[in-house]
């Protein structure tokens, strides 16, 4: 196993748990993984930030 093989573990964990959160579905058995945790939450946070901004969008009329 290569030095780099944690930070590649870590990169996945993260890309799996943001595009969950990009989906809306988690995987309750990984949500123990704290880079699963915050991909996951920052796929929240992406989805929030567009339903946000188009709601701002239609009400200033510029949707």
């Amino acid at each position: 196993m290569s030095a780099e093989q944690p930070m590649d573990d870590a990169l996945t964990a993260y890309s799996e748990g943001r595009a969950a959160g990009l989906s809306g579905v988690r995987d309750e058995t990984r949500t123990g993984d704290p880079d699963y945790r915050t991909g996951l939450h920052d796929g929240q946070v992406a989805v929030f930030e567009s339903q946000l901004l188009a709601a701002v969008r239609k009400a200033l009329g510029d949707a």
